[in-house]
């Protein structure tokens, strides 16, 4: 006997069902609408003369039948409510739809309240009759899974189809959850995989959803049928209880532990691909394994018995952003709507649609939205609903419970170098900089390995691969890493942050500018207090002066230092510059460092009046970058020197220059700016073009770019390289572009959208 509560469902979910079994049972289709603002109509029917049934649907189980009164009674933000919704409406038949169970008392009340339109108690469906209707059409049962989900029948055919009470806990648990389950890609790809193969590997990060999807997959087997064993600690338990001809599934959570370095060596990865292979010729069984994405890549690289049977063709990888906005938008819906959260917490949420600050955030997961949802969590937090939603940010900025295990626990020293070095170059590196900058400063730290496998790049960088870090193959075929989930970086950034001699050695080794302008972003941002970044500066600055291993790097702590004041002793210092620029080769290859150069130059021609020659340094250097000529002249200047010649080499060509890119720059010129439409009655008159403003402006784009240039020793002939800019063409290029835009002045643009959807979905 069919008796669902609809619990399971929330109330989008309800209408859903709800409609398609109204239709069934009056043998006619009617109109369902997407979430949103309904009106007083969840579904609709037209008859040809112009009259319309209505279906409203009301999941009220939370409040019982007296909540549904009120409910319904209550006045909107528009004065308005559902009883007046249906006079305005004046519908040929209203049907009345709840979850809850209703007596002939209760279908009386409700009748009366939307008299003449509810014209017989046949007209409200409650509970029992809404079950009635599904007993009668199993099809519509199997097709919403939540509902069927949580059938007792079903349940119990679950349970009898689960080997050992720990299976039959595992369903229970399952089912208790399955409310807040969402249906996504993942989903069906990932039942598509089993199919096909036998076998899956789901890998995934810690919180992103990969039990659930194993559990849920598992359960769509059993009802089909399928024997099913929970596996917990050795594949020896189900090759104890494998039987030939028996429908059996096979669920392994975590299959290879944290102890997977153990397992390896024990062989029993040996066992598991032999269990795989037994399971792939047997069609009738299914083995669905789960595994966090940095164990089984480490077992991938570690294993070769793994390599040699090409297990990662087996894997179904739910990456951390394979969620799309939807699917994370109907999970946080699921979540509230089935927590015992206050109203006043969840307006917390609604309050300006900051819900979809939470889809959007870096750090969404599925595992936050069921901690911030957690009434037993707030509660014991003591959070009041004013401060409900800074606890929320809070969460999804420091998630790093998520890391924290995964890092310290499961991690070796070795991968927590790599992970270290990337977080601190800026979250991203090139392959050639990490594997020197790994090896230097396990070299710096005294890292011995006493294992009995190999801990050298190559053979790390594949066990962080995927998780960790993603690998990117770049344009010029350059490896260049960047981390998996930026909240790695919040993560490691709050341990580390305090541990000024081990960030110390981080930044020796990496030796990028990436990693000095990552320096000073954290100090901005108040994660390196100022103390310690100048601590940080000043060893660098000492160590790297003893070992140039990248002048542009030693270059640009000079800078550094100069530009924010964090000089202690000038003497000290200007010696230490003046030793680095006499030992650098101004003969040699510079041109990657040639900017920065002048900039030092620049100082110390000015402080200590260093001596070089200014003519050899430029004439083999200098580039179509007229940012250096400033500091050209700066030198050229500091040095008092009176040479026509260098003068002479840095005006050739110049004037070219800058009319290029004076033309390149007027290009992006609002054109708007300086035009007016006039119309009178039904004719408009020809727009009304200010040509001196658009002239004003390209003038003022030249002296933007010549602000820094000493007048007074170079000639520029400001004149001719204004009259380079052809202000018709200007003009007729804005028109020309008139045609990219609608009536409306929208851009005409694709690309498919989510955020109405979401909207519509939080519609309360």
């Amino acid at each position: 006997m069919i008796d669902y509560d609809f619990r399971t469902l929330n109330d989008k979910e309800f209408e859903n069902l709800s409609i398609e079994l109204i239709s069934k049972n009056r043998e006619r289709r009617f109109e369902r609408f997407k979430a949103g603002k309904d009106g007083g109509i969840d579904g609709r029917y037209y008859h040809v003369d112009g009259t319309q049934e209505i279906i409203q649907c009301k999941h009220y189980l939370k409040t019982g039948f007296k909540g549904l009164i009120t409910s319904l009674k209550k006045k909107n933000a528009n004065g308005i409510n559902e009883i007046e919704k249906v006079n305005k409406l004046n519908p040929s038949k209203y049907i009345f739809i709840t979850s809850l169970s209703l007596s002939p008392e209760d279908k009386k009340t409700i009748k009366e309240l939307f008299n003449p339109y509810i014209k017989c108690d046949n007209d409200i469906y409650g509970q029992e009759d809404l079950n009635d209707i599904l007993g009668k059409n199993p099809d519509i049962e199997k097709r919403h899974y939540k509902l069927w989900l949580s059938s007792s029948v079903v349940l119990d055919k679950l349970l009898n189809n689960a080997i050992a009470s720990r299976s039959e806990f595992l369903i229970e648990n399952i089912k208790e959850n399955s409310k807040h389950y969402v249906v996504t890609d993942n989903h069906n790809k990932a039942l598509e995989k089993l199919e096909i193969s036998h076998i899956i590997i789901i890998a995934g990060e810690p919180g992103i959803g990969k039990t659930t999807l194993a559990e849920h997959m598992s359960l769509l087997y059993i009802e089909q049928g399928f024997k099913f064993y929970n596996i917990e600690n050795s594949i020896n338990e189900a090759e104890n209880i494998y039987k030939k001809d028996v429908k059996q599934i096979f669920y392994f959570d975590d299959f290879l532990g944290s102890n997977y370095l153990n397992a390896i060596e024990d062989k029993k990865d040996s066992h598991i691909i032999k269990f795989m292979e037994r399971i792939k010729r047997d069609k009738t069984k299914r083995f669905i394994l789960t595994s966090r994405t940095n164990i089984f890549n480490q077992s991938l690289a570690l294993s070769d018995t793994f390599k040699s049977k090409n297990i990662e063709n087996e894997e179904f990888i739910i990456k951390i952003d394979s969620l799309k906005n939807i699917d994370k938008a109907m999970i946080l819906y699921n979540h509230i709507w089935h927590s015992f959260l206050d109203e006043e917490f969840i307006d917390e949420i609604y309050f300006e649609k900051r819900y979809k600050d939470i889809i959007t955030h870096k750090n969404f997961s599925p595992r936050i939205i069921e901690f911030i949802t957690d009434v037993s969590k707030i509660e014991k937090e003591t959070i009041v609903s004013k401060d409900y939603w800074a606890y929320i940010l809070e969460k999804l900025d420091n998630p790093q419970d998520i890391w924290k295990n995964t890092f310290e626990k499961q991690s070796d020293e070795f991968v927590r170098s790599l992970v270290l070095l990337t977080v601190f170059n800026g979250n991203k590196i090139e392959e050639v900089n990490l594997r020197n900058a790994y090896n230097e400063y396990n070299r710096l730290i005294q890292l011995q390995n006493y294992s009995h496998t190999s801990k050298d790049f190559d053979s790390i960088i594949e066990e962080v691969v995927k998780y960790f870090l993603n690998r990117t193959i770049k344009y010029d075929k350059s490896i260049e890493y960047s981390l998996f989930n930026p909240s790695i970086a919040d993560f490691i950034i709050n341990r580390y942050k305090n541990n000024v001699e081990q960030l110390k050695l981080v930044c020796l080794s990496l030796q990028t500018l990436l990693s000095l302008s990552n320096l000073k972003y954290l100090t901005k941002n108040n994660f390196l207090t100022q103390e310690n970044y100048k601590d940080i500066l000043d060893y660098l600055f000492e160590q790297c002066n003893i070992d140039v291993k990248q002048p542009i790097f030693f270059i640009n702590i000079a800078l550094t230092k100069i530009d924010e004041e964090l000089i202690d002793s000038k003497a000290k210092f200007d010696q230490k510059i003046k030793y680095f620029l006499d030992d650098l080769d101004f003969s040699g290859n510079i041109h990657s460092i040639f900017g920065d150069l002048l900039e030092l130059l620049v100082y110390a021609t000015k402080e200590f009046n260093y001596k070089l020659d200014l003519y050899e340094l430029i004439k083999d250097n200098i580039t179509d970058d007229i940012v250096e000529i400033p500091n050209i002249l700066q030198i050229y200047k500091n040095l008092q020197l009176d040479d026509k010649s260098i003068i002479t080499y840095l005006e050739e060509g110049l004037e070219d220059t800058l009319i290029d890119i004076l033309k390149d720059e007027a290009q992006d010129i609002d054109i708007s700016d300086f035009i007016r439409h006039y119309s009178c009655y039904e004719y408009d008159y020809p727009p009304d073009i200010d040509v001196g403003g658009v002239e004003s402006k390209i003038e003022d784009l030249l002296y933007d770019l010549i602000i820094d240039f000493d007048t007074d020793i170079i000639d520029i002939n400001i004149g001719e390289i204004l009259n380079s800019v052809n202000i018709d063409d200007l003009i007729e290029r804005y028109f020309s572009k008139q045609g990219d835009y609608d009536d409306e002045g929208r851009h005409r643009g694709g690309g498919k959208s989510y955020s109405n959807d979401i909207d519509d979905l939080f519609e309360r």
